[in-house]
């Protein structure tokens, strides 16, 4: 009866640990260096999320998507939506999206603005205008740059028509 283990047992047994440990090791240290980037894309993209839905409720009840306003001008960085009582303006600048009221020329009052943050994210949107009003169709996708790789996560596509839900209820 033995009673014990013999050296060529313990050599094999001491290279099996030793091979699962690094094997776990550099998964671990890829976890750990993914969790805070997946959070931050998380976190961001429910930025662009709320931003949307933010966007949907002022298109839905739009009178119209101006071209322009006093000196502002629809493009790529700027959207225009004329609501009942004013202009919203939804503008992109340094990884923010601003929305806020534009006051007519007689107005006087304290500017309200909402401001995302959403430094990697790509929001882009178009207007169609048409006789029957128009829409808006907005592309985002959250960019995150991993181990020398760019990468796009969570990309949608949403098209908004101005004015729909009231013209469903009348």
């Amino acid at each position: 009866m033995r009673r014990g283990y013999s050296l060529v047992e313990l050599v094999v047994a001491m290279a099996i640990v030793s091979s699962v440990s690094i094997v776990l090791a550099g998964l671990f240290t890829t976890i750990i260096s993914d969790i805070p980037r997946l959070c931050g894309v998380v976190q961001e993209n429910t930025s662009v999320l709320n931003m949307l839905e933010q966007m949907h409720d002022d298109i839905d009840v739009a009178e119209g998507l101006p071209e322009s306003f006093a000196e502002y001008t629809t493009d790529k960085s700027l959207l225009l939506i004329e609501l009942p009582n004013g202009i919203v303006c939804y503008q992109l600048k340094d990884g923010k999206v601003l929305r806020r009221r534009l006051p007519a020329a007689q107005e006087q009052y304290e500017e309200e603005t909402k401001v995302w943050s959403v430094p990697n994210a790509k929001v882009e949107w178009q207007v169609r205008r048409n006789d029957s009003g128009g829409s808006v169709e907005v592309k985002t996708c959250i960019e995150h740059h991993v181990r020398g790789c760019s990468e796009e996560k969570m990309a949608n596509s949403y098209l908004f028509f101005a004015g729909a839900f009231q013209k469903i209820l009348e």
